[in-house]
């Protein structure tokens, strides 16, 4: 814990700025807008209008390690507690993994050298974002080695229990509290947990692990349950599964280190397994079937079954890696205790022999020691900060790190250390800081000037701005203006509706966009739809630093330029209101079979890049005056099919002829808009009037008729008096959801009190 703690820089970690870095940069926004906007409200969840258009906030992202972070920030400055919380997980790791093999009755020193594995897990640099190690934790997956250490801790109270029939409590709430850390690690957990229950036999035990899981259920119920319930709202980012192309392959996940280790390590674990099997160590047993079972299920899930929905494949590949570290050190322990019993002299010796009993504790003692030292060896070296560690000059120019006999290029580094001081200098320790300082006030200014006011803004999208900590430095414009100005990217790419088409937009207005959304059909530097697109999302603010994106601007006239700083120039948007009246009447378009999520895209994408093709704006749903279509996919547009890498999202057309309804003129006024609601007066009742704020179904209206989806992701009402008021509250699930994790408080704080549960 100390060495990895000595690796992720203290002294930066104490330092009270703003961390930065991959996503976690990123992230700085949301337990900032939880401890301002939601807890002060009693809330855990809600709405927010500070990223892409709108989204729910917490609904889809997990909540709890935001919480700790609001809870340091009581003692501590909001950056320092913000990054203590984000390295916890990675530190407590291996204790976690020592009490894991504690309560699962494993003997010394098996417990020591799961620590170690918990370090060789962490250290591991095959992978920087499935998750779980520190690379992985420094992109920004911090969340998930909470949760992972929390999983830990829970399987083994729960291995304990399912021994003595005791902490069924503490197995429960930790199981739960892992789950609420991260949703890929709760698959992981609550899969582990059955398959532990299910290898212990016996009725009672069976019931027992039956309610402790249920319990844990109840607990996470109050997050969970949205979260399944609402998937058709969601974003599919659409990420590639590996493999992918001939270049990769399943035994490149399965072993990524060199074949040496690969070999070793791979033996290693299947000796452990075998042994464990052998002696009838049901939790070595588990760790076993846990490894056979996600090898299994890495495989099976590259093809996203319906049943899994949101899971990339690779995010499997930790538990994986983890589960065979442990087995690694059952293995080395279960070949020095068989050389043991080999080389006695006595091999029907029992454990009464005193000359026996001492060498069996000295070679305990040993392998834990040279296990362990060993791998702080290795690690040392990889890092090149060996005690005795010195740089060579070579006659080549070049040079060597060496220690002792080895030798290692000087350059060959391990990276983790680089990526934590990275992030944990801050923005403000870095040298672009003042540029990046001068952009974000100039957008403050413009929101405070009544002449310009508050408003979304879309930034030019650029690898160039990892200059600032990280690319997306900028989607701390709400962090940073108060919620004045708000980001029209953020970072829960899934938790919004709208998140493609913020990326379609982001390709036609930059020179080089990231365009992270797969199959989409992206414009890319075409300044005139992207102009069009920003009108249609409500976007009021652009913003462009290369010189082409620049040009492109200067010849839009719905760009007025409003303020320079540093490279960067900000232009005002025309017609960009958020509220605004409709000047034809919406066509219902029927429901086509199949992926709900997957078929509005097609009808939001084709409808915001084709609009010309459509006479009115397409909705879900509306009054029964209104026009009912169908539409197909037009075949000739089509490109690729479901599997091709060179896939897009089809288009569709309607099949019906619209008929056009013009609407009359409509005057809005008073407009007001907060974080959960939108306000405004119409001088003409009936007349139906476009919200570009996000569609979600928690919204509801006073004083007007809907809200209906609209494409590409937004709302239209049908006012019924002349104040409207848009208002963000619980569905029904929501308030359920809550209540069956009251029951779990109560059935947990039951059984704390009765005590132990008889086996």
């Amino acid at each position: 814990m100390l060495f990895l703690l000595a690796t992720l820089h203290p002294s930066l970690i104490f330092r009270n700025n703003t961390p930065t870095g991959g996503d976690m940069g990123a992230h700085v926004w949301g337990p900032a807008f939880l401890r301002d906007n939601l807890l002060s409200n009693f809330r855990l969840s809600g709405w927010t209008m500070d990223w892409y258009s709108g989204f729910p906030i917490y609904r889809f992202y997990m909540v709890v390690p935001a919480i700790f972070i609001v809870l340091l920030d009581v003692v501590l400055p909001y950056g320092i507690a913000f990054k203590i919380v984000a390295v916890i997980g990675i530190v407590a790791l291996p204790l976690c993994a020592w009490a894991f093999g504690r309560l699962a009755r494993f003997v010394y020193p098996i417990p020591e050298l799961f620590a170690v594995a918990a370090a060789v897990f962490l250290y591991d640099e095959s992978f920087t974002i499935y998750g779980g190690n520190i690379a992985s934790t420094m992109a920004g997956e911090f969340s998930f080695s909470i949760a992972l250490a929390f999983g830990v801790l829970g399987l083994g109270f729960l291995a304990r229990g399912l021994d003595t029939g005791k902490h069924r409590t503490t197995a429960a709430v930790l199981i739960a509290l892992s789950a609420l850390c991260h949703g890929i690690v709760l698959i992981f957990v609550f899969g582990g947990a059955a398959v532990m229950v299910l290898l212990h036999a016996g009725r009672r035990r069976l019931l027992f692990g039956i309610m402790t899981i249920g319990a844990a259920v109840l607990l996470a119920a109050f997050w969970v349950f949205p979260f399944l319930t609402s998937h058709a709202f969601m974003t599919d980012m659409k990420y590639e599964p590996r493999p992918s192309g001939a270049a990769d392959s399943f035994w490149d996940m399965y072993f990524p280190l060199t074949a040496f280790w690969d070999i070793v390590i791979m033996t290693l674990a299947l000796v452990g397994f075998a042994a464990s099997i052998l002696r009838r160590r049901i939790i070595g047993v588990w760790l076993g079937v846990m490894m056979v079972l996600l090898f299994i299920g890495v495989y099976i899930t590259r093809d996203s079954l319906p049943v899994i929905g949101l899971l990339w494949n690779p995010r499997l590949l930790p538990f994986l890696y983890l589960c065979r570290y442990f087995l690694v050190m059952i293995g080395l322990w279960s070949i020095a205790a068989a050389g043991l019993r080999l080389i006695s002299a006595e091999r029907e010796t029992t454990t009464n022999d005193p000359s026996y009993v001492t060498s069996y504790h000295l070679l305990r003692n040993v392998t834990a020691w040279v296990v362990a030292l060993g791998v702080l060896c290795i690690i040392g070296f990889r890092f090149q900060q060996l005690p005795g560690g010195s740089i060579l000059s070579k006659s080549d120019g070049t040079s060597q790190y060496a220690w002792g006999p080895f030798r290692a290029k000087s350059d060959n580094k391990s990276f983790v250390d680089g990526w934590a001081r990275w992030n944990f200098e801050g923005y403000e320790g870095k040298g672009s800081y003042g540029e990046y300082h001068g952009i974000v006030q100039t957008l403050k200014r413009l929101g405070e000037d009544p002449n310009h006011g508050c408003g979304r803004a879309l930034w030019e999208n650029s690898g160039d701005l990892n200059k600032y900590g990280t690319t997306m430095a900028l989607m701390l414009l709400p962090f940073w203006t108060d919620g004045c100005i708000g980001s029209q990217e953020g970072l829960f790419f899934e938790a919004a509706g709208t998140t493609p088409y913020h990326f379609i937009s982001a390709a036609a207005l930059s020179k080089q966009s990231s365009n992270p959304v797969r199959e989409l059909r992206y414009d890319n530097n075409d300044a005139a739809k992207g102009v069009r697109y920003l009108q249609e999302l409500g976007v009021r603010y652009y913003m462009a630093f290369t010189t082409e994106a620049i040009n492109s601007a200067a010849t839009q006239p719905a760009l007025l330029e409003v303020a320079r700083s540093g490279p960067w120039v900000v232009y005002e948007v025309e017609a960009s209101d958020w509220v605004v009246p409709m000047k034809r009447q919406p066509v219902v378009v029927n429901k086509r079979d199949g992926d709900q999520r997957e078929r509005w895209l097609e009808l939001g994408s084709s409808w915001f890049q084709h609009g010309e093709e459509w006479a009115a704006t397409p909705v879900a749903d509306g009054p029964d005056a209104w026009q009912r279509i169908d539409v197909s996919v037009d075949l000739d547009r089509r490109v690729g099919e479901p599997g091709d890498p060179s896939r897009n999202v089809d288009i569709v057309t309607p099949v019906q002829e619209i008929d056009v309804v013009d609407l009359p003129e409509v005057t809005i006024s008073n407009f007001k808009r907060g974080q959960e609601s939108v306000s405004f007066t119409v001088d003409k009742v009936g007349v139906p009037v476009l919200v570009r704020v996000s569609y979600f179904p928690n919204w509801k209206v006073d004083g007007a008729d809907g809200p209906y989806r609209a494409a590409p992701n937004m709302m239209v009402v049908v006012p019924t008096s002349n104040d409207v008021r848009l208002h963000y509250s619980s569905a029904i699930i929501d308030k359920v959801a809550y209540l069956l994790t009251l029951i779990g408080i109560v059935i947990v704080v039951y059984w704390w009190r009765r005590g132990p549960y008889s086996l």
